[in-house]
């Protein structure tokens, strides 16, 4: 709902836009769920002092589209959009031109509603064992935690939020299933407590994702959902849920990030949980297998390399989801990319069996720091004969480039979309 602060006196069109009047309403809606004290953002953005002192680089940042981050350009239409629409964009270019007027207090424009998703309930926590402190050796650092799923019966997780438990320097956290009957059975959760057990400090090194400080051993891990700056929670589409088994374990991965601080964390994430789904779901990977084999060369020098993968993807997605029956086709209802630092552009598409082209993602500069989950509008149904289509590009230059294959760690790359799929 709307709501309408203060009543502010009629406007001459000529007057350059305000602070209070036009700009702390579109901050407040967009800015300030990272950028608070001792939030991600890195500085607040909570008062007009605040903003006007800095109101040239948030500006740039606003003109120049890079803020607030959605690397998705020119694809569908997404359920959640938070970026800046053409008016609001010229109401910071203008407002920063004529260097930043404060107006009035009283004149405080219309409450802007906030985008985006929120969980609606808490029906499970799952909280690191004990504090983890980052090194403030490494600016960026890479923590996997494991822990075991404590529901005694076989349940759905129909939401997800992650609560950092030290806002200053959690970047990122992402959390993936192991379910009990997994393809390496008893052997993967033997090989969560070695590596734990070679580290003095809480959970064990990792990268792509949460398959060991080498990355030379893939798990059977299933993706369950993402938290970044910003994120308030998500119920998943309506109707739709993941199958966790008694037994199952969570493997909580989080970036930290001590450019400027480090400190103790203890995160927790958070599920919303049911009994029953109209349809089971899954985040099912997406990617040619030959890559993960020796097949992926970046080359040293080269800009534009690209890797494409086009098939009907019903097979793979039902071998590593088997409790997935997708005979008769599956519905998208969002997507996600994943590449290293190397990453220039990707996109997923579905190719029609008439020959169309229906893009589910598009992300035309590639952002290794800002990897969103993007729920689309309206699902999209895919059929017999249609094909999945991902392509990922990279740029391997710089004067210490060297050649660069497929690997967990932060030299190599990977190429994956994640889809969250239901049975139709």
């Amino acid at each position: 709902m709307m709501a309408i602060v203060g009543c502010a006196p009629a406007k001459d069109a000529t007057d350059p836009p305000t602070t209070h009047a036009d700009i702390m309403p579109i901050v407040e809606a967009r800015c300030t769920n990272c950028h608070y004290i001792g939030g991600a953002g890195g500085f607040p953005l909570e008062t007009a002092e605040e903003v006007n002192r800095l109101h040239e680089q948030i500006a740039d940042a606003v003109v120049g589209a890079r803020m607030p981050p959605w690397p998705a350009k020119g694809g569908p239409e997404y359920a959640y959009d938070w970026r800046l629409n053409e008016q609001q964009i010229e109401t910071f270019r203008a407002w920063s031109k004529a260097g930043a007027p404060e107006g009035e207090s009283a004149d405080r424009g219309a409450t802007i509603e906030p985008v985006g998703s929120s969980m609606s309930r808490v029906d499970l926590s799952l909280e690191m064992p004990v504090p983890y402190t980052p090194p403030a050796t490494s600016t960026d650092d890479y923590r996997c935690f494991p822990m075991p799923w404590t529901g005694e019966e076989v349940a759905y997780i129909t939401g997800f939020n992650a609560v950092p438990g030290n806002t200053e320097i959690v970047h990122h956290v992402a959390a993936f299933l192991i379910p009990k009957d997994n393809l390496m059975g008893d052997a993967v959760f033997e090989q969560l407590e070695e590596w734990e057990q070679e580290e003095e400090a809480p959970g064990y090194p990792c990268f792509g994702g949460p398959s060991g400080p080498t990355g030379d051993l893939q798990l059977p891990i299933q993706q369950l959902a993402q938290w970044v700056p910003g994120s308030q929670g998500l119920d998943f589409p309506d109707g739709t849920g993941i199958e966790v088994t008694p037994g199952s374990w969570v493997v909580l991965q989080i970036h930290y990030n001590t450019a400027t601080t480090t400190g103790p964390d203890q995160t927790a994430i958070d599920f919303k949980l049911d009994d029953q789904v109209d349809a089971l779901a899954a985040y099912a990977p997406w990617l040619n297998a030959s890559w993960t084999l020796g097949e992926m060369n970046i080359p040293a020098g080269r800009e534009g390399v690209s890797y494409n993968t086009t098939a009907a993807p019903q097979g793979f997605f039902e071998f590593l989801n088997p409790s997935l029956d997708l005979d008769g086709g599956f519905r998208i209802h969002g997507s996600m990319l994943h590449m290293h630092r190397l990453g220039a552009s990707g996109e997923i598409s579905v190719l029609r069996e008439d020959g169309t082209e229906e893009p589910i993602l598009v992300i035309p500069a590639w952002d290794f720091d800002w990897q969103f989950s993007y729920e689309l509008a309206t699902p999209v149904d895919f059929g017999e004969g249609d094909q999945l289509s991902l392509t990922c590009t990279y740029d391997n230059v710089g004067s210490d480039a060297v050649d660069v294959g497929w690997g967990e760690g932060s030299d190599d790359e990977m190429c994956v979309g994640n889809l969250y799929i239901s049975q139709q």
